[in-house]
């Protein structure tokens, strides 16, 4: 039986040698596809920022 499809789009970019090289060995490390580790890097940072908003209306 196939996986479900994912509701996502196609990001397409061109980014420095070396960030891609790092990129790929975080996620080798972690076991994880390229597109899962940038997705939940972008999550984790977004998620902090709307945390730190949050902070400051308090």
């Amino acid at each position: 039986m196939p996986r479900a499809k994912k509701d996502g789009v196609h990001l397409n970019c061109y980014i420095n040698r070396e960030l891609r090289e790092k990129l790929d060995a975080y996620a080798e490390e972690k076991g994880q596809t390229v597109t899962m580790a940038l997705e939940r890097i972008l999550k984790q940072y977004f998620d902090s920022l709307t945390d730190k908003q949050e902070e400051r209306k308090e």
